[in-house]
């Protein structure tokens, strides 16, 4: 036979909670429902006075956590702000910076053009004076020539490709 706990009083200790099952059980079985003698059967003095204190210790501890949640997630902001405005600034940065560095490469680009127009012209020249084999002058002057552009285009762009060079590191 199965003892029915679902309507004993849980503050009361092990051995009186048992009895007042067993007594419900048996006053069940005997014919004494509605009798009304349910609370003469339980017995106060084994019971626990109820202490609600911890309720009380627990809820100032959940409201702690939360205050720490609230500064926590303040915090959390603030820095997601902080990050934001940071990437921003270095994104306007990158931008600006390759922004220089297509302007130079453009520069460097047309410098380049020009150096070989230049050689192209340097070119058909020397193809339009006729060069004797064993005459050295004109080979000395070409030579010269030749030089002194090598010269020009390695000044002009010595800056350039410094800056070049420096961009890119």
């Amino acid at each position: 036979m199965a003892i029915d706990l679902r309507k004993v009083e849980p503050l009361g200790s092990k051995s009186v909670l048992l009895e007042q099952a067993m007594r419900r059980q048996q006053g069940m079985g005997g014919g004494n429902i509605g009798s009304g003698h349910q609370m003469n059967d339980i017995d106060m003095s084994d019971m626990v006075t109820p202490d609600f204190e911890w309720l009380k210790e627990d809820k100032i501890a959940i409201e702690g956590l939360v205050k720490q949640m609230d500064a926590s997630i303040g915090m959390l902001a603030n820095q997601i702000k902080d990050v934001d405005t940071a990437s921003k600034k270095s994104r306007v940065m990158i931008e600006k910076e390759q922004q220089l560095l297509f302007k130079q490469i453009r520069t460097l680009n047309s410098l380049l053009k020009n150096q070989v127009d230049l050689f192209g012209s340097i070119e058909r020249q020397m193809s339009a004076v006729e060069l004797k084999q064993n005459n050295l002058l004109p080979q000395i002057g070409i030579g010269l020539m030749a030089g002194l552009m090598s010269a020009v285009t390695i000044l002009a762009t010595a800056p350039w490709l410094t800056v070049l060079i420096e961009g890119m590191r």
